[in-house]
């Protein structure tokens, strides 16, 4: 028993050690979290597709346009093969372990639904991996100027850098 519990203590602090992300506040930053829409950007936290979008279809830029769009469709379809998939899945168990019915047929049923919960979660990674690209490519492109406000002794100035 206190094997298992040291090993749990070691398992949660491992863990918990990289939860730490970098912002770069220069940037555009996509925040890896339980929520897969979120992107930081000047000091503004943007949640949800429909908060970001404009950060992408402001820039005409054709190939922003369609990552944000497979990001889009990949995250919707994967969230819903993930549901289906878990409720086959549940059904699949729950009629393969009743006395009524043929066992066999409740476990293809189980399999099934694991596999397409499988399948939803490669979507959604792959939703999300589309989404890391739309903000790399961002970067890259448009985010090469800023502003700051340089201060020495006696002095204050307004510096630009591209």
């Amino acid at each position: 028993m206190k094997k298992w519990l040291l090993f749990f203590m070691i398992f949660i602090v491992a863990q918990k050690s990289f939860s730490q992300q970098s912002i770069d506040s220069k940037k555009m930053n996509y925040i890896t979290n339980s929520s897969p829409n979120n992107i930081f950007y000047h000091d503004t936290l943007y949640r949800g597709s429909t908060e970001y979008k404009a950060l992408f279809f402001r820039t005409g830029d054709e190939q922003l346009k369609k990552l944000y769009q497979l990001h889009q469709t990949n995250k919707v379809v994967g969230g819903i093969l993930s549901f289906i998939g878990a409720f086959t899945t549940g059904f699949g168990v729950a009629y393969a372990t009743s006395g009524n019915g043929n066992k066999t047929s409740g476990w293809i049923t189980a399999g099934s639904g694991f596999v397409i919960t499988l399948i939803g979660g490669v979507l959604t990674y792959n939703g999300q991996r589309n989404l890391h690209q739309a903000v790399e490519i961002f970067n890259s492109k448009y985010n090469k100027a800023s502003v700051d406000i340089g201060v020495a002794p006696n002095k204050a100035g307004l510096v630009l850098n591209f």
